[in-house]
């Protein structure tokens, strides 16, 4: 019979710090015209290369088209780097993308501030994977297809509380994809805070009797 455990360690949060935003300089150009269908965007291939910018955005399909996720056309959106329409050719806005998204994807704003976050500090940004994973981030200057991505992030609202089960499911797929695993903490007034996993040993107060 296993002995048990009298240091049982248990995830804690520590804030932590990412890198500080870059000051973009960017050239006017004329933005690239994206088709949303609901769920995702797709640019046309002459602006592939333009708007994938070295991989940084989107992913090429096999007809040559760039498809982007919904936070990467609400970014590009925000940018002005691009113009929305529907397949029958109606202009669309960021929030019709979000009310469109908001049975599917009801943290789809929020998840977007991180992206925004992220992505203004210099990380090319993926989508994330199982366990509620919501991005991978690539170290600055990483391009995704030709490096690994450094951390995973979560998700988090500030008032919304993640169980211990949830922390440790996540702590466990960090651990697996040997990543780091980051915390993103947006608050009421939108502000994305930073918190990675610790371990902490807690004291057996057994001993105490």
């Amino acid at each position: 019979m296993p002995e048990k455990d009298d240091n049982p360690q248990e995830p804690q949060l520590e804030k932590t710090e990412m890198d500080e935003p870059e000051e973009l300089i960017e050239e006017e150009e004329d933005p690239s015209e994206t088709i949303f269908d609901g769920t995702k965007g797709y640019v046309g291939t002459g602006d592939f290369d333009r708007i994938s910018q070295q991989g940084f955005y989107g992913t090429r399909m096999d007809d040559g088209r760039l498809e982007l996720e919904a936070v990467e056309v609400l970014h590009l959106l925000e940018r002005k780097r691009v113009t929305v329409q529907s397949p029958d050719g109606k202009p669309i806005d960021s929030k019709h993308i979000v009310n469109t998204l908001l049975s599917t994807e009801p943290d789809l704003w929020l998840r977007y501030l991180v992206f925004r976050d992220l992505r203004s500090r210099g990380y090319a940004v993926r989508l994330g994977f199982g366990s509620g994973i919501d991005f991978r981030v690539y170290g600055r200057g990483d391009r995704p297809g030709t490096a690994t991505a450094k951390q995973l992030v979560y998700v988090l609202k500030e008032g919304t509380p993640i169980s211990l089960h949830d922390l440790d499911m996540v702590t466990e797929t960090a651990s697996t994809a040997r990543m780091n695993l980051v915390f993103a903490l947006v608050d009421q007034n939108g502000e994305v805070n930073y918190y990675r996993v610790a371990q902490a040993t807690l004291r057996d107060l057994r001993s105490d009797d």
